[in-house]
């Protein structure tokens, strides 16, 4: 009976461990479920059910691989030192950023109500009449003030009826000259007219007249003739189009929007500096950039190793300006060549520089949106593709350490594939502009003018002029039929004019130089990568089956089905 209560407590357990995959499952790596969003990062939807499944099941192999590359890295601390702990660090603050960016000002702006209502213009073909009352503002079309336009719009509003709008229109619209149309703006479609117009003209009733309206032009009464609709596509399958004919059309409302959001920030979070501090830092920078770091090998990260770890200089509201975020932020700039603080005004202007993209990255977590399931995925997928190269790199490439026999025997089976000089012709060559000049060229060489003469005094080439007509020796197909001529010749004979680009060519054999290998000697800079980069297949081969064993993996078969 004690023997089926461990029984059953195994099987209970068991299963407890079993992660059960939805539809929208497409693996679970190490107790992590990987949603279908994250494989359509690594390849769009419509591609991956348009493949056979042999290409799914290798695209989520690739999926899945990123993933335990990932956890592999974490559980060996790869992620958290080096280059790449700021790689993903300037990842996560520039997609914060924009992501913020977003929400504070395109989705503001464009709004669910704001696409609905464009998209409801698009709807419709309308017949629209205007009553324009202008002012001396940005068009000049009338030299009245923009009060008294406001006065008499508000006195023909009060007016003004359906039956007699075109009579008002004749005698107060400020249209065009002898344009006495009853104030008749004909049909048009959306994008016709200035958006304040639109957003009201689009939304009157035929035979609706609307409140005055002011436009860059001047105040307008508009008046809906009639209205048509079309035929269209659901709003669902245009909002991606919507949101390019926003940016086109709206460019002045984002605009505005951006500059109050960054007003608002710079704002309420000001920049205070401790001067003390900052000028004894831009000194102390300065002393060590010019007298110890002065070498081009060195950059601003090396200068800050040199400062203690506690060095503060500043505050941004309560944030302070210390080594780490000056660090940090450098990194945001360059994560390998990043400027150089040369006075205290060029550090001023880098901290304005990245202020509001600070700001933007702190508005992400204050209000959560860090953690919205789409920057969650994002943010792995970003991971699993950095770790699948990091892994290839440490745990594949760099794990291939073969001693020198292995390296000779390498050279040796490989060298006519790898290391093998082809045969070439050394020549002499004048390069010309012209056909015909160059066939007087030809003449005057055959005539025993020197070769090396013509080409220092006439030869295109820089290097050929400059080296008495020798260019580096010539491959067989090399410059097209001056290659292949240049292998028939006979040393010392003189051939041409061969057509190379808009150039022509005469040429004089020098000597053939047969096909050699270079020596073990002369490509040992390479031989290791080459070794390598060999027998990277099977060691890849070898490293995924241990991460496997090391990780647990299960995909979903609905997806290769």
């Amino acid at each position: 009976m004690k023997r089926l209560g461990y029984l059953f407590l195994g099987i209970v357990l068991l299963l407890s461990s079993c992660t059960i995959l939805s539809d929208n499952d497409v693996a679970v790596v190490n107790g992590q479920k990987i949603h279908k969003n994250e494989l359509f990062r690594y390849v769009p939807e419509a591609n991956f059910f348009a493949m056979t499944p042999e290409e799914k099941e290798r695209q989520i192999e690739i999926l899945c691989d990123g993933y335990l590359a990932r956890y592999y890295l974490e559980d060996h601390g790869d992620l958290d030192s080096g280059n790449v702990k700021w790689e993903i660090s300037v990842w996560e603050i520039r997609e914060l950023a924009n992501l913020a960016y977003n929400r504070l000002i395109i989705d503001y702006v464009l709004s669910p109500k704001a696409k609905q209502n464009l998209y409801h213009r698009f709807k419709y073909q309308i017949n629209v009449s205007h009553i324009l009352i202008a002012y001396n503002g940005p068009q000049k079309l009338n030299e009245r003030s923009r009060e008294e336009a406001e006065v008499l719009i508000g006195e023909i509003a009060e007016k003004v009826t359906v039956d007699n709008f075109q009579e008002m229109a004749d005698a107060y619209s400020d249209d065009a000259p002898n344009e006495k149309n009853g104030g008749d703006l004909g049909w048009g479609n959306s994008g016709r007219w200035v958006d304040s117009f639109e957003d009201v003209a689009f939304y009157l009733e035929p035979g609706e007249i609307s409140d005055p309206v002011e436009t860059l032009f001047g105040f307008h009464i508009i008046k809906m003739n009639e209205r048509k609709e079309h035929q269209i596509a659901p709003f669902e399958e245009m909002e991606e189009e919507l949101y390019d004919i926003a940016f086109n059309r709206w460019r002045n409302r984002f605009m505005r929007r951006e500059q109050a959001v960054f007003d608002s920030l710079a704002l309420a979070n000001p920049v205070v500096f401790n001067d003390s501090l900052l000028t004894d830092f831009i000194d102390r920078f300065s002393r060590l950039s010019q007298n110890v770091f002065y070498s081009k090998q060195f950059t601003a990260y090396d200068i800050l190793e040199i400062f203690d770890d506690t060095l503060t200089i500043g505050h941004i509201r309560d944030a302070p300006i210390d080594k780490a975020w000056i660090y940090q932020f450098l990194k945001v700039i360059s994560l390998q060549v990043p400027p150089r603080f040369t006075s205290k005004d060029s550090f001023i202007s880098f901290i304005e520089q990245n202020r509001i993209g600070f700001l933007l990255y702190n508005a992400a977590f204050e209000h959560g949106w860090n953690k919205l399931d789409d920057f969650q995925q994002s943010h792995r997928v970003y991971l699993a593709k950095t770790s699948a190269s990091l892994f290839d790199k440490r745990y594949v490439f760099e794990l291939i350490n073969p001693d020198k026999e292995s390296l000779a025997e390498f050279y040796e089976e490989n060298k006519g594939e790898l290391y093998l000089n082809e045969a070439t012709v050394q020549v002499r060559e004048v390069l010309v502009d012209d056909s015909t000049f160059a066939v007087g060229l030809l003449d005057r060489a055959n005539a025993s003018e020197s070769m090396a003469d013509l080409a220092t005094e006439y030869s295109k080439r820089n290097i050929g002029r400059k080296s008495g007509g020798l260019i580096p020796p010539v491959k067989k197909n090399q410059y097209g039929e001056m290659g292949v001529a240049a292998f028939n010749m006979a040393d010392g004979e003189i051939s041409g004019p061969f057509k190379i680009g808009k150039h022509y060519s005469v040429i004089q054999r020098v000597k053939y130089i047969p096909e050699s290998y270079r020596t073990i000697q002369q490509v040992d800079y390479r031989l290791l990568t080459d070794y390598r980069s060999h027998y990277m297949a099977d060691k890849r081969a070898a490293q995924k089956a241990l991460l496997r064993k090391t990780y647990r993996v299960k995909v979903n078969p609905s997806f290769i089905e």
